[in-house]
């Protein structure tokens, strides 16, 4: 019986969600949540109200709690979609992507104003992110900024045995300066497409926060890591949907150009590769120099074109020689890791150290502890806790 009782809520307040919150197309909307469009904008201009059951199936879809539909207005506050400066072109024609991609950068928010939330209960200070760049500056001067903001201990990235050994110092590294890296969501229908994003960041400070996609290589991440991580010393939120292959195409927006360059600059430094680098045998050395410096051998050869090392002819045949070697080759899939190891990647390590310690503190109980992970089940507590301590 209590399920048919009807919501009163307000319908502004739910066009809102809709239109802003989640940026949903009615009939998209209409359609995941089974129902009629026409049912869907009665409830909207008030003439009818959902059941209890169907706000909860709404809030769930807008990503939101059931509560903000009772608001008398639309929040004014809430604007974690409208600061985004490179949306995928796709935007207009792939509404599950845009569902997806919106939802994840909603998870984002969220989970760093939790942050913000498990600091206060600590009674810590969040710490400084003094990182600033001038997208006027030269690549190569912002990247030794960022090097020396970054402090990365590159004996120890040399000593990294496999890529996702380098993808988790690199976390590491950036993490310690008080910016949350994690993952899109470990909800495999909140997925996001590579050609949608390959990741995200959010440049508000304190806790700026960056987000890859684990369909890409460990590489890949790497790549995307420190490029978003330009974008937060630009102060600017940004979607990353372009990988660094596209660095030469004349219509790539010219801060992502100044980006990609950055962030080959810091993972690649020109004294280290032109110093290890042998052009007689080059194609022999390859692998062996993007095993070195943790970087695939595309970001090598673009370096080394951008140095004038190799002639943009060179690089170009080199180009479409890897474009024909994997024209074919499938996204990589992120379901394979452990689900504690997913959750953890979600959430972030940073993020899920800090509140593990309110749960130690009795800032929050396990319950609440297991919410904000993800909403994931306590039995993966344990789990969760021995990657991160032990």
């Amino acid at each position: 019986m209590a399920k048919s009782v009807k919501a009163l809520i307000t319908p502004e307040v739910l066009k809102w969600a809709r239109e802003r919150r989640i940026r949903l197309e009615i009939d998209h909307a209409a359609e995941k949540l089974k129902i009629d469009p026409e049912r869907l904008k009665a409830w909207e201009n008030g003439t009818e109200q959902p059941t209890i059951a169907q706000l909860k199936k709404i809030a769930k879809l807008y990503r939101t709690h059931i509560s903000i539909f009772y608001l008398q207005k639309p929040p004014t506050d809430f604007q974690p979609l409208t600061d985004y400066r490179v949306l995928p072109e796709q935007f207009a024609i792939d509404t599950e992507q845009v569902y997806r991609l919106n939802a994840n950068i909603i998870e984002a928010f969220e989970r760093r104003e939790v942050l913000i939330e498990l600091y206060e209960l600590l009674e810590e200070v969040p710490p400084e992110v003094t990182l600033n760049i001038d997208r006027h500056e030269n690549p190569g001067q912002v990247a030794e900024k960022i090097t020396e903001f970054l402090e990365p201990n590159r004996a120890q990235l040399r000593a990294a045995n496999d890529p996702y050994a380098a993808l988790k110092f690199w976390k590491h590294t950036v993490e310690a300066k008080g910016i949350l890296v994690c993952q899109t969501s470990v909800n495999t229908h909140l997925s996001v497409q590579l050609a949608t994003a390959r990741g995200f960041c959010i440049a508000q400070r304190p806790f700026p926060v960056i987000v890859v996609n684990p369909k890409d290589s460990p590489y890949g991440r790497i790549f995307t890591l420190i490029h978003e991580l330009v974008h937060i010393g630009l102060g600017e939120s940004a979607i990353q949907n372009t990988n660094f292959e596209a660095a030469n195409s004349p219509n790539l927006d010219r801060i992502e150009v100044f980006c990609n360059q950055v962030a080959a600059e810091v993972l690649v430094p020109e004294d280290e590769l032109l110093e290890r680098i042998n052009l007689e045998t080059l194609q022999e050395d390859l692998p062996g120099t993007s095993k070195f410096f943790h970087v695939s051998s595309e970001v090598i050869m673009r370096r080394l074109q951008t140095l004038g090392a190799i002639s943009r002819r060179d690089y170009q045949a080199y180009r479409s020689q890897q474009l024909a070697k994997y024209r074919d080759t499938p996204e990589r899939g992120g379901g394979a890791a452990p689900y504690h190891n997913r959750l953890l990647n979600t959430s972030g390590e940073y993020f899920a150290r800090t509140a593990f310690t309110a749960y130690y503190e009795q800032k929050i109980t396990r319950a609440e502890l297991a919410s904000v992970l993800s909403n994931s089940d306590t039995k993966h507590l344990s789990k969760i806790e021995s990657a991160i301590f032990v």
